[in-house]
């Protein structure tokens, strides 16, 4: 039987029928419009960004032939991170149909709002099947155009009864609504066999929500073999950094995987600046320069694994609304493993004579200003999102 989320448990553990590792790329975007294609009752998707595209027109056409199936279908964009969303697509759709809403719109009552943003990338159909990362619709997710893309990004697809609560989750962002401690979710009292435990953990400091960074805190807290992160806009606080420095003391083996080539340079430099604190605590560190990296994924323990649209940074932390999923399973988690390795093997170690070699005074100074300049940018969105 069905058992209520309470004060005690607040992030229920969930069980899924499936759950697989997804890349950006083909890999993504085929699932995601079979998701749609074979949709009968109900659709949510939300992003950060939605773009028309050639690969936004391929998701709007799918969704606008599951509206004349009879589909109900509802999509969320963030009003910020989807500025380039023409009005002529959003006409199109509502007028096939589609339930389209921005979140957060820029221009309210005569002033601009710049604060909390909807950062997470979820879609969801009929309760059954899901798809929650961090990847976008767009081109550069999805089309090789360039030498920089794909971007390099991950999301989990999820099957089961945990489609009911991810569910749950969207109709309440779409309405506005704090997610209910009254919540009920799938979990019975015996797992039913080949059942996959599942949590889904947020982040929303409005709602004083903090489930993601806590989570990851506590994941580091627990290492006791090997951490290995890969992380876009990597910017560590102080207690994330107090965690790995402790978790590297007990010799914990922490690799982390970050942007060799970002489509944010000031976050690029900005992250570097952290770089010789990271080789003092000896902490292993991996440039991906193959395309743009936009993932974040990190593995404990070679058996704890979490995907989602969280970065490890303040921003994801105080301003945005963040979604991922954590997953205690040896099949996912060796996958995760798998595709970790594989990016490593491309990747460019960056060893602490490199470093300092390449970190002249100027580039050292230019690290160390992004890094002040970020701080500002990230309290300054903060003070807006507190006003309102």
């Amino acid at each position: 039987m069905p058992q209520k989320l309470n004060k005690k448990h607040p992030h229920p553990l969930l069980e899924a029928d499936k759950i697989e590792l997804v890349l950006s790329g083909e890999d993504y975007f085929k699932r995601a419009l079979d998701i749609i294609n074979h949709s009968k009752v109900k659709l949510h998707l939300q992003t950060y960004i939605f773009i028309d595209d050639s690969t936004g027109k391929a998701v709007i056409e799918a969704m606008e032939n599951a509206v004349k199936r009879g589909v109900k279908v509802n999509l969320l964009v963030d009003a910020f991170g989807s500025f380039a969303l023409s009005n002529h697509a959003i006409h199109q759709m509502q007028k096939s149909g589609i339930e389209f809403r921005t979140f957060s719109p820029l221009f309210v009552k005569r002033r601009i709002r710049f604060g909390r943003r909807l950062h997470h990338k979820i879609l969801v159909a009929d309760e059954r099947e899901a798809l929650i990362g961090g990847i976008n619709v767009e081109d550069k997710y999805h089309i090789k155009k360039g030498p920089h893309t794909p971007w390099l990004d991950y999301a989990a697809y999820i099957s089961g009864p945990i489609g009911e609560y991810i569910n749950y989750l969207c109709e309440s962002t779409w309405n506005g609504k704090l997610y209910s401690s009254r919540m009920k979710y799938p979990l019975q009292k015996t797992a039913i066999q080949k059942r996959i435990p599942v949590w889904i953990h947020h982040n929303d400091w409005a709602l004083k929500k903090a489930g993601i960074s806590r989570t990851h805190r506590s994941a580091l807290k627990r290492a006791h073999e090997s951490v290995t992160i890969i992380g876009s806009y990597f910017l560590p606080g102080r207690r994330v950094r107090k965690l790995l420095k402790k978790a590297a003391s007990k010799k914990v083996k922490i690799k982390l995987i970050l942007q060799g080539a970002s489509d944010v340079k000031l976050m690029e430099k900005a992250s570097r600046w952290w770089y010789a604190w990271l080789f003092r605590n000896n902490i292993e560190i991996y440039e991906w320069t193959e395309t743009v990296l936009h993932g974040k994924v990190m593995l404990i323990d070679k058996s704890w694994a979490s995907v989602g649209s969280y970065n490890i940074n303040h921003l994801s932390d105080y301003a945005s609304i963040e979604t991922n999923v954590y997953v205690h399973d040896p099949a996912f988690c060796n996958s995760v493993e798998e595709e970790m390795e594989r990016v490593i093997k491309l990747s460019q170690q960056i060893t602490p004579t490199d470093y300092h070699r390449k970190m002249k005074p100027f580039a050292q100074f230019s690290c160390w200003l992004s890094f002040h300049f970020v701080r500002l940018l990230f309290g300054l969105q903060f003070a807006l999102l507190a006003k309102e």
